[in-house]
């Protein structure tokens, strides 16, 4: 992070991808181990996880998200929004109870599961986004 002089405020690098975050995750479950580097590894790639669901839900939720745009010019789309919304809210908690407990029996297969929700949830990120700015009757 960066803090711009004399405002205080900061910046990330690089904004939080649902993508890049699950690919992370799912290179250090290509590389498993049983030992503290790779628990170490495990639980960083949790957090890339975590914050990129909780921008996700921002970007999605936030004072200007995506959903105020839905609800305006496409309330066709406001179940899958409220889906979507839903699913990532369930997975940043599924997140943050499996980094609580790294060491615990199944903790490799959870994060698989993980995986799986985190690529699901990017997919049907990717595709809100599409469909809401792609609406029928703006395309020739």
């Amino acid at each position: 992070m960066t803090t711009d002089a004399g405002l205080g405020i900061q910046h990330r690098e690089e904004q939080a991808s649902l993508f890049r975050a699950v690919q992370q995750l799912e290179t250090v479950l290509a590389a498993r181990r049983d030992d503290d580097r790779w628990y170490a590894s495990a639980r960083a790639a949790l957090r890339g996880c975590t914050l990129a669901v909780e921008h996700a839900l921002d970007s999605l939720t936030g004072p200007d998200g995506l959903a105020l745009s839905v609800v305006e010019d496409e309330p066709r789309l406001i179940p899958e929004l409220e889906r979507l919304e839903a699913s990532l809210a369930k997975l940043l908690v599924e997140l943050w109870e499996t980094k609580g407990h790294p060491q615990a029996d199944g903790f490799a297969a959870r994060l698989d599961d993980l995986a799986r929700g985190m690529r699901h949830a990017a997919s049907e990120t990717f595709e809100l986004v599409y469909e809401a700015l792609n609406s029928p009757g703006q395309q020739d």
